[in-house]
């Protein structure tokens, strides 16, 4: 039915209707016709690609329907009535089926006729005969076309189906006779399967076409399918193309080409002349296939079937052709004739379908959305598609992505177009999968390259498994495993991100993750480490691989291992991870064990076992249909069903679990697939270059460094091994230098980011909280970018990011991702110290190659790893420490002895040249006094000197050993040749005779025996001691060996007379300032010769010459065994062991000092004493190294340094305590117990000298105490008990009680401190629990509390600051508490109301006492404890407490009653160790609390209780805490019987002009001076913000420091509080800051952005009130006032704004003592009423001159109260009228503009207005108003401002005493 139609619909989908789109628009180009295409879709392709492009769409409804007369379930392309609505509806003219669906279904051909809508295809009465396939084998055979074997008929039951095939024979086929497309053909090999192959096809071809008949063939198995394309007219019929289909699996087409490589051009022109006959016969319209089955061994051909539509594949024969069989398709529907003979073929192609399916799991559907589609063009390739990126290939319909079609000169060309085409490609479907790796690997086939294929040969492989590559397998198995990785790893990130949001960041403690996946059945265990950005290792069956990863989209990634590149694209679904390698797939499962998945969307037919049911290999357990196909799901193993999920008729989705089973045994032993090998994977091997293997192992520790998964095992084994990172490079390698830098510089860098100390050094004085505090804010925000928080924190934020490559804090995954590695670093800190040490002990042991190159920058670096390490890592403290001493520090002290050598070997040349000089005596003193020692130097000199100098230099060392003996007589001698140098002294009653020698070794018998003359020629009564200084060449050998040859050569020797003493000091070439260079050697005499004397009187003697032991005063460490460590020459490190008490270890270092000339500043006074510090910084450095060497719990913590000083000490006290102040750093970490100095002092007033020692104590502590003390004449005694139990606890890092009441009570005389003196008597209870003095040695207490009263004699109190005290003693139960220390505590309390003094408490409780006798007692104890704290606070009593330690349980509440109460006037101090927690970390924990990383972050003073205001100070140690707290008293303290603190000395006078004080920049603004604050021409209006403590530090004492409380509290920095003194008096000094303060933190979004200058918000509120409760009765309160009132913000009203802001006016009314309130700058809103003068009669209130004080500002006055004034001025404004005026006459677009002017002008005059209104509000309400109606006292000017203060200030006082004596109540409220 030709026609001229122009409305053409689309009676298909995806590629197809993409192909008759194209098609149509080329026809309308070409011949200039107007046709348009309409695509008909269902719901699921609504928005796919054909109906985008098609000119309409029309919507067919659900993709499915069930057909009324077979209910049925078939798509809605079957379904004729909505189709005829939809023709009808759309106007369509004509209909294009495509292939498929009603392509050849005659009855939709005649549905069409009688819609009159015309079929583009052939008739139905041709399409009935030819496609119904039985009618068709009955045609070809009348048409003498061969036909296989067959039943000759329709085949209805099972009988005749059984009848049939015994008569054609197995194996055979069963066709559907409507079939198509592959379907409806079942395979037969056997009788057996004839009954379930003959109803499951009569079931599908029921399903996919409507019509259940069948028929029978006879199968030939080596057969090839062959087609045939033609193209009719009615007229004319061209076979156009000869296509080779043979390749298919299960009767569907795979792969397609033509020509056929196995038929010859004769055989090609036959079978298109059969085609051509039967289509002539029944004449043929439209486009069609004629397919045979080709027998290659008979060569015959065999009819099959003819499909009356275009076929799939057609493109091969257009692009061979140059043929357009769509275009001619829609000409002949037209009426368009075939002229000529049609084109011939001229090439070769080949076509594969790439279809949405999965290889690996029966070619079962794989639909999915298209995540990446791209495929490569270029010469000879074709793409039809009907899919674009974003589309879904939905479940419904066939599964084509795509047909490649590839065209080459030859099959050989054109397959390997085919080949790039496809390796090239990127295919990515979510929740699905394609066979693009199955068709790589199927053309790569070297069956498919040479052709030799028939029709069941790709069954046959599929049956076998190997149709699916397992190329690139093991590197899928890895990009697997980094997949896991992520997967994991991106929700620990998460996590972590959320906690950290809420302010409590915590990562998981495991390095890397352990990925257990399978492929093909065999299981993998896979860890992954992840080393950096892109850099993994991979540990997998004994291999370790190293992989780089280059992402190169969200799918697809370059994997570099070795040195081989892989291209991978990879999708996860659920638990399966598809993955392609070089095109290759593969499929790797996450999934459980025993679970049965459905591989695609499918509606679940039949469900075959039930749970409980014993299942073995290959049972079906359920079927499922998609796609019009079923899929079976066979048992991979034995087992039983542990649960079935799903039922018939249900919908399910890819990967969904549909029963599980369990295993008989071990599936993963059961498996017998053939395991993926890693060991053929190229590894890079850097071992083989060690610049290689070293930037390797740096980049591994880099990478740990930077919290990534480095294995620490691995590094500490390659550290065992090699011994380093680096090794065999040499020392001083740059590379080696700079990664080594690199490494350290980022340990120090993060570490920085989280300590908790105040870092006022690195981020300046005004810094409030720690690092890790501003860190963690920065953490619970990060969109916020950290502009909050201080500059010089954000700058070392992004200094630390930038090593994970982040450049900016905008907040990207690359940013978070780096914030939690930073995390993962902080966390496996501990893993990091080893490869550190490693470093540091390289750069230590290379010191000789590196020391000269290390620059300022390697110290710089130094200094920050102390600074980090302190008191966290003290191995790399102590490392640090000594590196920054050998590399910096020595090599000045080494110059300072290399010039006193100089000088020695210039007075020894000049000695060689004039022995006999003028000023021999003097160069011989100068010698003789050298500050170096001289031995090494003098020995190398003896054998090569002359005999004169030999004389001059033993007599040198003669009077250097002996210098404390008064040496007579000292003459050189001769004997037997060798030279002698003789002198003699007296020492307690005897004449001794010293004579010395010198002798090579060889030698030495005959010195020994020359001298024997000497000695036997000296009286019979006198000693004799000789020394003998031997050099020997060569080494010195074994010190026992050659003390065995010494004795000999003395016996040998035989003098006469007995010597009572010899001594042999050996040196040789090795011989240098190291003890290790010489021996020494002491020998007396006995009956049976001579014996060495390594000890006398438990003086060591073995290493060092007697003289020098008597010189050191080692008797003092006679109560110990006593070893020499290794040190320099004039350094004696000892370590000792009491004799008496063998855990009783330490360290005496002990050193001469003798030097001491001193370097003095400008004004004469002494600030150094470099030859003293030089050998202090030598012996700390030697302790150091040597308690390096120890385990961390075993270092010594009871050590000493003992200097002796020869010459004589002349400087004050203070000049010394200043010097030792600088050296005490270098102390820290050596547990020092004291460094005694030995010296004779020199009194200038008396000009004599007096032997005095020296006592430093608490050196390494901010706590330094000078004692100066009479010399001991016994020795050091071993640990007392008392001692011991000091010792144990400071192992424990905690404080012993009676050693923080020796802090706090330094002696009065001879002693300097930064605590002054002080006084303790211990208190205890008696029988009638009364507390009563005690006199016993310190640690006799009983209980865990030590009670007494202290006393701190201050200039101010020189009678004393009396309080009582109380401690907590952890040695027992960590503190615990129950009736004993309730009893004390209680009564201590009582004492303290009675005395009328304050208590203060050192805080250190594990809480309440837990035994197995003792329980809820306790907690009544505590209860009622708790009940005195509150009466005695309640009562006015002040409670201090200082937190020493981790505090439990009850103590916190005791501390918080004390100290955090609004009535409360004590203070809370905390170190740095202290916290408050209500139940420990571990308890918490355990528990299942919320917990933090430790106590610390629980309740820890930086973390805590600083920032929320309940501690009011953080002390850097326990000695600073001692020293914030007098500095409390000493603003506080009232003395018993007294009304106020006491008025300090000051020499700051009492009317300086405040204007002068420096001020500085601030927030933009340039005040040079506080007076320009205060000033109309630099500040006017008072609108400019300042720093209102430097107004406070202006108006206060300029020689008495304030102190401030609060200052870390969060939220309150708009109030500042001050104890502070002014004119001497100690007053609280309040100042609201003027400037805006930066909020930390999470913004609320009803809160201001920032805390807003001279405004009162609800924690600063607080922080105030509470201020004045705790000066109210005690002192004199001063505010300094720039206060606009109180923030209003839904915020703050949530937050108490109103409770807090009236607590300051109750404050204010209950306060006893005068109150100065002065308006510096501002003051309105509620401040008037919580400060107003009518709240408290003792209350003064001035203001500045040019202040301003009113009920509101000016500015929000105009604006609200007088708003409608403002907007009347405005409208009056003559601009406007005259505007107006304009406006009038105006029409049209001028007026426009004009309106549009006028509300411009508006605005601008509105804005002057509100100007005028807000300064005549200011002026008439001015601060001169106020004064007149009384709100204001006073007006000052700024100069008289202090002036003022004192005046006020004593005034109020003044009214308070005369009060007290008029016997009325302070405070007694308004007047």
């Amino acid at each position: 039915m030709p026609a001229d139609f122009q409305r053409i619909a689309i009676l298909n989908r995806g590629e197809p209707a993409m192909r008759l789109i194209h098609a149509v628009r080329e026809y309308n180009q070409e011949f200039g016709t107007n046709l348009r295409t309409i695509a008909l879709y269902t719901e699921p392709d609504r928005h796919a690609l054909f109906v985008r492009e098609a000119d309409e769409a029309f919507d067919l409804g659900s993709p499915t329907f069930v057909d009324p007369r077979d209910g049925e379930r078939k798509v809605r392309y079957l379904d004729y009535d909505t189709l005829a609505g939809a023709l009808l509806e759309s106007r369509a003219q004509a209909v294009w089926p495509g292939w498929g669906f009603v392509a050849e279904r005659a009855d939709f051909v005649e549905l069409c006729e009688r819609l009159g809508v015309v079929f583009i295809g052939p008739s139905p009465e041709v399409m009935r005969r030819l496609g119904d396939k039985i009618a068709a084998k009955q045609l070809a055979e009348a048409a003498g076309v061969p036909v296989a074997p067959w039943s000759g008929e329709a085949v209805e039951t099972l009988e005749a189906a059984q009848a049939h095939a015994e008569r054609l024979g197995y194996p055979l086929m069963i066709k559907a006779t409507a079939g198509g497309g592959g379907r409806g053909i079942r395979k037969v090999y056997e009788a057996a399967e004839l009954a379930d192959a003959f109803v499951r096809a009569r079931s599908e071809a029921l399903g996919a076409f409507g019509d259940a008949r069948v028929f029978l063939e006879k199968m030939i198995p080596a057969g090839r399918h062959i087609e045939v394309q033609v193209i009719a007219d009615g007229e004319s019929c061209w076979a156009v193309g000869v296509r080779d289909c043979t390749l298919q699996r299960r009767h569907q087409k795979v792969l397609e080409e033509t020509p056929s490589p196995v038929l010859s051009s004769e055989q090609d022109h036959a079978v298109r002349e059969a085609a051509v006959r039967l289509c002539r016969r029944v004449g043929y319209t439209n486009a069609g296939t004629v397919e045979f089955l080709y027998d290659p061994q008979s060569e015959c051909f065999s009819f099959m079937e003819v499909n009356t539509r275009l076929q799939v594949e057609h493109p091969i024969t257009e692009i061979t052709t140059g043929l357009d069989l769509v275009k001619l398709q829609l000409m002949i529907a037209r009426g368009g004739r075939l002229d000529g003979e049609p084109s011939p073929q001229n090439s070769h192609a080949i076509e594969v379908r790439l279809n949405a399916e999965d290889p690996e799991n029966h070619f079962a559907p794989a639909p999915g959305t298209v995540k990446l589609l791209r495929i490569p063009t270029g010469p000879g390739i074709r793409v039809d598609t009907g899919v674009e990126e974003g589309d879904e290939v939905p479940p419904h319909f066939d599964s084509m992505i795509a047909k490649i079609i590839a065209r080459g000169r030859t099959r050989e060309e054109a397959l390997a177009r085919l080949r790039r085409a496809l390796a090239e490609s990127a295919v990515v479907l979510k929740g699905g999968a394609s066979n693009k790796g199955f068709l790589l690997a199927l053309i790569d086939h070297p069956e498919v390259r040479a052709g030799q294929y028939d029709v069941t040969w790709l069954d046959r492989l599929v049956a076998t498994g190997e149709h699916v590559s397992r190329k690139h397998a093991e590197v899928a198995l890895l990009e697997a495993a980094i997949e896991a990785y992520h997967a994991e790893l991106s929700v620990e990130r998460a996590q972590f991100l959320a906690l950290a949001a809420r302010g409590r960041p915590q990562v998981q403690r495991h390095v890397g993750r352990t990925v257990q996946v399978s492929y093909r059945g065999t299981p993998y265990e896979l860890q992954v480490f992840r080393h950096g950005p892109q850099h993994f290792r991979i540990g997998v069956d004994g291999e370790q691989i190293d992989v780089r990863v280059e992402e190169r989209g969200s799918s697809e990634k370059r994997l570099r291992i070795g040195g081989v590149n892989y291209r991978v694209f990879s999708v996860v679904q659920g638990v399966t991870h598809l993955i392609k390698v070089n095109g290759v797939p593969h499929k790797v499962s996450r999934d459980q064990a025993g679970a049965v998945r459905t591989p695609m969307p499918a509606v679940v037919v039949s469900v075959h076992v039930r749970e409980g049911a014993r299942v073995a290999p290959g049972d079906r357990l359920a079927v499922v249909e998609a796609m019009k196909m079923e899929l079976a799901l066979k048992a991979e193993f034995a087992g039983t069903v542990k649960e079935v999920l799903v039922r018939s008729n249900v919908q399910v989705g890819t990967g969904a679990p549909l029963l599980y089973i369990e295993p008989d045994h071990d599936p993963v032993a059961a498996t017998t697939t053939e395991r993926v090998r890693f060991d053929a994977l190229e590894q890079a091997t850097p071992e083989d270059d060690l610049h290689a293997a070293c930037q390797h192992h740096l980049d591994e520790v880099k990478s740990l460094m930077l919290g990534y998964d480095v294995e620490p095992t691995a590094l500490r084994r390659l550290l065992a091994q090699q011994g380093g990172f680096c090794e065999g490079l040499p020392a001083d390698d740059e590379l080696m230098r700079r990664g080594e830098d690199e490494i350290l510089n980022i340990f120090v860098d993060v570490g920085s980011l989280f300590r908790r100390q105040r870092a006022e050094e690195e981020f300046g004085e005004e810094v409030r909280h720690s690092t890790e505090e501003y860190l963690f804010t920065y953490l619970r925000d990060l969109d916020a970018r950290g502009k909050q928080l201080p500059t010089r924190f954000v700058d070392k934020l992004k200094h630390v990011l930038a090593y994970y490559g982040v450049k900016s804090l905008h907040r990207t995954p690359e940013l978070e991702e780096s914030l939690f590695r930073l995390a993962k670093s902080h966390q496996q800190i501990d893993a990091q110290i080893t490869p550190v040490l490693s470093i540091l002990q390289r750069r230590l042991a290379n010191l000789e190659a590196l020391a000269p190159g290390a620059d300022d920058g390697f110290r710089l670096l130094l200094d920050r790893l102390i600074t980090v390490t302190q008191g966290l890592f003290p191995a790399v403290n102590d490392l640090a420490r000594e590196i920054r001493y050998r590399y910096y520090n020595q090599p000045l002290l080494q110059a300072a002895r290399q010039q006193a050598y100089a000088e020695a070997e210039a007075h020894l040349a000049q000695l060689a040249v004039q022995p006999d000089a003028p000023d021999r005596a003097a160069r011989i003193l100068a010698l003789v006094q050298c500050p170096q020692p001289l031995q090494g130097l003098l020995s190398a000199r003896f054998s090569t000197a002359d005999a004169a100098l030999r004389r001059i230099m033993l007599e040198v060392m003669t009077r250097r050993y002996y210098r404390i003996r008064g040496l007579e007589n000292l003459r050189a001698r001769e004997s037997a040749g060798h030279e002698f140098v003789t002198a003699e002294y007296r020492h307690q009653g005897t004449h001794i005779h010293v004579l010395t020698a010198h002798a090579r070794y060889e030698q030495l018998g005959e010195a020994v025996a020359a001298l024997c003359p000497l000695v036997a020629a000296l009286p019979d009564e006198d000693d004799v001691a000789a020394d003998f200084y031997v050099w020997k060449d060569g080494p010195l050998g074994d010190a026992e060996d050659v003390s065995q040859e010494l004795r000999q050569v003395l016996d040998r020797a035989a003098c006469p007379k007995a010597m009572r003493r010899v001594v042999v000091v050996l040196a040789g070439p090795e011989s240098g300032t190291a003890v290790t260079g010489k021996l020494h050697f002491t020998f007396r005499p006995s009956p049976r010769g001579y014996w060495e004397e390594k000890c006398y009187q438990g003086v060591l003697h073995r290493g060092l010459h007697p003289m020098m032991a008597k010189r050191l005063h080692l008797w003092q460490l006679a109560n110990f065994d006593l070893e020499r460590l290794p040190s320099p020459e004039d350094v004696y490190l000892l370590r000792a062991v009491a004799k008496s008490n063998p855990k009783d270890e330490r360290f005496f270092g002990v050193a001469e000092v003798r030097d001491l000339t001193p370097v003095r500043d400008a004004s004469g006074r002494v600030v150094q004493l470099p030859h003293l510090e030089r050998m202090l910084m030598e012996v700390l450095a030697e302790m150091r190294h040597a308690q390096a060497q120890r385990p961390e719990r075993q270092r010594l913590h009871w050590n000493q340094v003992l200097l002796y000083v020869w010459p004589p000490l002349s400087l004050r006290s203070d000049e010394f305590y200043d010097i030792v102040r600088k050296l005490a750093p270098a102390t820290e970490g050596l547990g020092l117990e004291a460094v005694v100095v030995h010296c004779t002092l020199f009194n200038p007033r008396t000009r004599t000298l007096r032997e005095t020692v020296i006592n430093l104590t608490n050196v390494a502590d901010s706590g330094l105490v000078v004692r100066f003390e009479e010399p001991s004449l016994e020795p050091i005694r071993s640990l007392s008990e008392y001692e011991q139990q000091v010792l144990r606890l400071r192992q424990r890092g905690l404080p012993y009680p009676y050693e923080i009441v020796k802090l706090l009570t330094p002696p009065a005389d001879g002693a300097a401190s930064v605590l002054p003196p002080g006084a303790f008597q211990e208190y205890d209870l008696d029988a009638q629990h009364e507390l009563v003095p005690v006199q016993r040695p310190y640690g006799k207490n009983t209980a865990n509390i030590v009670v007494g009263v202290i006393r701190s004699f201050t200039p101010k109190y020189p009678e004393g600051v009396e309080r009582v005290l109380l401690l907590g003693d952890p040695t027992r139960g960590m503190g615990n508490l129950a009736e004993p220390e309730c009893r004390r505590i209680n009564a201590a309390l009582a004492m303290a109301l009675r005395k009328g003094i304050p208590c203060e408490w050192f805080a250190l409780s594990a809480g309440a006492k837990i035994a197995m006798d003792s329980g809820t007692e306790n907690m009544d104890w505590i209860a009622l404890t708790l009940r005195r704290i509150v009466e005695y606070t309640q009562a006015g009593g002040e409670l201090n407490i200082v937190s020493i330690g981790i505090n439990v349980g009850a103590q916190p509440y005791w501390n918080a009653e004390a100290t955090m109460l609004m009535h409360t006037k004590g203070v809370l101090i905390m170190t740095p160790d202290a916290a408050l927690v209500l139940t420990g970390k571990q308890a918490l924990d355990f528990s299942g609390g919320v917990s933090a990383e430790d106590n610390l972050g629980i309740g820890g003073y930086e973390r805590i209780m600083g920032p929320n205001g309940q501690a009011q100070y953080g002390a850097r140690d326990l000695t600073d805490a001692c020293r914030i707290l007098l500095r409390h008293y000493d603003h506080t303290y009232v003395a018993p019987g007294e009304r106020f603190p006491r008025r300090a000395a000051t020499r700051d006078p009492a009317t300086r002009d405040v204007r002068s004080y420096p001020h500085g920049r601030v927030d933009g603004v340039d005040f040079e001076t506080v007076g320009d604050v205060f000033n109309d021409e630099t500040n006017p209006g008072r609108k400019k913000p300042f720093d209102i403590r430097k107004v406070m530090r202006a108006v206060t004492d300029q020689d008495a420091e304030p102190l401030e409380r609060w200052f870390a509290m969060r939220d309150a920095e708009t109030g500042v509080v001050w104890d502070a003194h002014i004119g001497g008096y100690p007053v609280c000094l309040l100042g609201l800051e003027s400037r805006p303060v930066p909020r930390l933190g999470h913004l609320p979004a009803d809160g201001p952005e920032v805390w807003t200058g001279g405004t009162l918000f609800p924690r600063s509120s607080k922080k105030l009130a509470r201020a004045l409760n705790a000066a109210s009765g005690n002192r004199p309160v001063v505010v300094l006032a720039n206060l606009s009132g109180f923030d209003g913000s839904p915020e703050s009203m949530r937050s108490w704004q109103l409770e807090y802001g009236a607590e300051i006016g109750r404050a204010v009314v209950n306060f006893q003592g005068p109150i100065v309130f002065v308006v510096v700058s501002r003051y309105h809103g509620g401040a008037f009423v919580v400060f107003s003068n009518q709240l408290n009669e003792n209350l003064e209130v001035v203001a500045l001159e040019g202040s301003y004080a009113s009920v509101i500002g000016g500015a929000p006055a105009a604006a609200v109260v007088f708003a409608g004034e403002v907007k009347a001025r405005a409208q009056q404004d003559e601009r406007l009228q005259a505007l107006e005026a304009q406006i009038k006459p105006a029409k049209g677009p001028e007026k426009v503009r004009l309106l549009a002017r006028r509300d411009q002008l508006f605005e601008e005059v509105y804005s002057e207005k509100l100007g005028e209104v807000a300064a005549e509000f200011d002026a008439v309400h001015s601060v001169y108003r106020a004064q007149e109606v009384g709100s204001v006292h006073g007006i000052i000017r700024p100069a008289e401002l202090r002036g003022y203060l004192v005046g006020a200030i004593e005034r109020g006082l003044q009214r308070e005493r005369e009060r007290r004596e008029r016997g009325e109540m302070p405070g007694s409220g308004a007047a």
